[in-house]
């Protein structure tokens, strides 16, 4: 019997380390995975890979796509965009967020977005479910209950944004915790202290775009850390950070996995990568996102977390807007819309900026892409290349260079903050389930929607 795929010869992650391999696929997962051969079995598809690196396919855990800010009002990309963009750059899985209201059931705000994305994806996805408005809803631990039996154990709350009625108090954070530990669900935060952010927001609302630093200052982050830590030892919970931004975060969730508190932490490229310096030039405000990116220190102290294993998870946080949208916030802080493009340039700022710059190693690099979110986010057949998995790869050449340009990317936008840099590790092919999706930056069928909803099993706590 022959196969409907063999990557030839790429130096492939595998049990740990890479070896030159021969990966054999079938009906879409993985045959079989040995050593190169001079004669190959019969196959429909062969992709050379001598001289490349065949990753599993990239895991997003965190990202934004047709993002509702108000009636008829959202960010630019969709799913259809958002999702070739993140296929054009390897990722084979991603994980959005619901969008019910607070108070709403999760569990409903879950079919709601299922409605929007099915048929419409490039790549596989799943949703956390926003748990907001925790003292609105009847039987939260309920509704909790039953979006884990609906596949998405992963809950979202935060300790901001008091206005838009999101922020959850200690006593919510608490009872959701406890409720997590209960159903063996994980709980992610989005850690800011929304009280003081919001009074800084109105001290420094006329100081244009230095208003965002000066109204998000690290210690907004790290607080909140601490203290939802704190909660999560006491629940026996585990929690999950997105999107540190501060090197003093990072340095509370390693001193809480010390302490035994289940804490896992996630960063992300624009806070690794990029310096509070950008928002100096005349276009400054294009690099608005929450929390902000910060300083040189603060990006370096998050490499060495990663490298350490302190912070397990990376992710884009992807949330696109075009300049215009950005342009008409008028100088006003309160108005400017918060998030990046990064989906496309994942793993190519990661690969560039972390492994090209000797401050990860490649299998790091694999672990906080592909086979950590696979564990915590509860997706048995992604992450890893192994028999009985799912056949998804992003295959690189890691001697090739592209320069990064908005105008070749896939995103829906005009811009992006990693214009006019030279990166390595676009990939070469994007492998889902054994059909090649994406080939030199472009989709193989543009108007094939391939991507399918993931139920997932409940998190694997590392």
């Amino acid at each position: 019997m022959g196969f409907d795929l063999v990557i030839r010869g790429g130096k492939t992650a595998c049990g740990g380390k890479f070896s030159l391999r021969d990966v054999f696929v079938r009906d879409g997962v993985i045959a079989a995975v040995r050593p190169p051969a001079k004669a190959l079995p019969p196959a429909r598809r062969v992709i050379d890979a001598r001289g490349l690196l065949v990753l599993p396919g990239i895991i997003d855990a965190h990202a934004h796509f047709r993002l509702k800010l108000g009636p008829g009002r959202y960010t630019s990309d969709d799913f259809a965009s958002g999702s070739a963009a993140a296929v054009c750059g390897g990722t084979t899985t991603f994980l959005d967020y619901t969008g019910q209201g607070p108070g709403e059931s999760p569990a409903k705000g879950l079919r709601a977005r299922l409605k929007e994305a099915e048929g419409r994806c490039y790549a596989d996805f799943s949703f956390h479910c926003m748990l907001t408005g925790w003292e609105k809803m009847k039987d939260p631990a309920g509704e909790m209950a039953a979006a884990v039996k609906a596949g998405a154990p992963t809950f979202k709350m935060f300790t901001a944004y008091g206005a838009r009625g999101l922020m959850a108090g200690d006593a919510a954070l608490d009872a959701a915790l406890k409720a997590a530990a209960r159903l063996g669900a994980l709980v992610c935060v989005h850690a800011e202290n929304g009280p003081v952010i919001d009074l800084l927001t109105e001290t420094y609302a006329g100081r244009g775009i230095q208003a965002l630093p000066l109204s998000r200052p690290p210690f907004t982050e790290t607080e909140a850390v601490g203290r939802v830590a704190a909660l999560a030892a006491s629940a026996g919970a585990p929690v999950y950070f997105v999107h540190l931004s501060a090197g003093g975060s990072a340095a509370l969730v390693a001193a809480a996995r010390k302490a035994g508190c289940k804490a896992l932490g996630e960063t992300c490229p624009q806070y690794l990568s990029l310096y509070e310096s950008r928002f100096k030039g005349k276009d400054g405000h294009l690099y608005s996102c929450c929390p902000p990116i910060r300083t040189k220190k603060d990006n370096a102290e998050l490499w060495k977390s990663l490298g350490r294993g302190q912070l397990q998870v990376l992710a884009t946080d992807n949330c696109t807007f075009t300049r215009a949208q950005k342009d008409a916030w008028g100088g006003d802080i309160r108005k400017l819309p918060m998030g990046l493009p990064g989906a496309q340039t994942l793993l190519a700022a990661a690969y560039t900026h972390g492994v090209k710059a000797g401050k990860v190693s490649l299998k790091k690099l694999v672990q906080v892409l592909c086979e950590n979110p696979a564990r915590i986010m509860g997706l048995s057949t992604k992450g890893f290349i192994k028999p009985g998995l799912d056949a998804d790869f992003a295959i690189i050449d890691p001697s090739a260079s592209v320069k990064a340009d908005w105008r070749k990317l896939q995103h829906n936008t005009d811009f992006s903050p990693w214009q006019g840099q030279k990166l390595y590790g676009f990939p070469k092919y994007t492998v889902l389930r054994g059909t090649v999706v994406a080939e030199g930056g472009e989709l193989t069928a543009p108007k094939t929607f391939g991507g399918r909803f993931l139920r997932r099993s409940k998190p694997n706590i590392i």
